[in-house]
């Protein structure tokens, strides 16, 4: 990559998609106010693509074409190098790059900052949102006008999602504050999965096609060689609303070399438990996991003596 030509080249971009149908009328409302300002705002697919402009004058948007900072432009690292869009999506973090940081010099006289959008249901991440002005005006107000932007695009997607979306995450958070296992909700063209779950790179419609040849009556789904599901309809009896995967077999994220994590069973749980007892097992786990290990804190947030949690350490087995 030569660092003092631009060449990002162009290719041809879905301007229709659903995240430009519901990010760029919250950009253009905001735009109003600014007006004047010598400012764009764009968003970009998930490769840094520019999927859509918006300038505050003209005169702007005719400098950026000399930039090419246009449409169709290609703003990920592997072809602009440093600068905000590339390195918001490779860290999956804020970013803000000021004149002499962009690795391009033609760059050198602008500042962007950007930030990845992930959609609110599903958390997958579907490009990103970039506030461009000459480096000259560039402030700590960049960096932050970003981040309101993407807080008022993810209130956009919240609200043009689905009710069944919406129940899924709602179904999701209840089962993830409820069991140590790694947890998936899944439906059609939908997946919502923890961080344990994510790290198997599952693929959605594979998936899916698996729990519907498996049917609404399966208990148990085999993703690969070690690692299990078991599988719990949204509604009982079909699959109309999506299904619950508690998966089994998986080690999970976080977890510390050569330690379990806070609340894990320190070995088998005893047999003979009644479901009461193993429900409060699991409750007890969840919450030493909630406070990170620190048994003070979850015997307070249980609502019981020290020495009780002890006790019940030792009848559940757990560390």
């Amino acid at each position: 990559m030569n660092p003092d030509r631009l060449d990002v080249g162009y290719i041809e971009i879905d301007s229709g998609s659903a995240f430009v149908r519901t990010a760029a009328p919250v950009l253009e409302k905001i735009g109003d106010v600014l007006v004047g300002s010598a400012t764009c705002l764009v968003l970009t697919d998930t490769s840094g693509n520019l999927s859509w402009r918006w300038v505050s004058e003209r005169s702007l948007g005719r400098a950026l074409d000399r930039f090419e900072f246009a449409k169709g432009a290609r703003y990920g690292e592997a072809h602009a190098g440093t600068n905000a869009i590339g390195v918001a999506l490779e860290s999956g973090r804020p970013a803000m790059i000021v004149g002499g940081e962009h690795y391009k010099q033609p760059l050198h006289s602008w500042a962007c900052a950007a930030t990845p959008i992930a959609h609110p249901i599903t958390g997958q991440v579907l490009g990103t949102v970039n506030v461009t002005c000459k480096a000259a005006d560039a402030n700590h107000l960049l960096r932050m006008a970003v981040r309101l932007l993407a807080d008022e695009i993810k209130a956009a997607l919240y609200a043009a999602s689905t009710a069944k979306q919406r129940r899924l995450l709602d179904v999701f958070l209840n089962y993830r504050a409820a069991t140590t296992s790694p947890v998936i909700t899944l439906y059609d063209h939908i997946m919502i999965a923890d961080e344990t779950a994510t790290s198997l790179n599952l693929d959605q419609g594979r998936l899916w096609a698996a729990v519907r040849e498996a049917g609404p009556t399966a208990r148990t789904l085999r993703l690969s060689g070690t690692v299990t599901a078991r599988m719990f309809p949204v509604t009982p009896g079909t699959l109309a609303d999506g299904v619950v995967l508690l998966l089994g077999g998986v080690v999970p994220v976080g977890r510390q070399a050569g330690g379990a994590l806070p609340g894990a069973p320190a070995e088998p749980q005893p047999v003979g438990l009644t479901p009461i007892e193993r429900a409060e097992a699991q409750i007890i786990s969840n919450v030493l996991i909630e406070c990170a290990g620190n048994k003070s804190a979850a015997a307070a947030k249980l609502g019981i003596s020290r020495g009780t949690l002890y006790q019940k350490l030792r009848r559940y087995r757990l560390k």
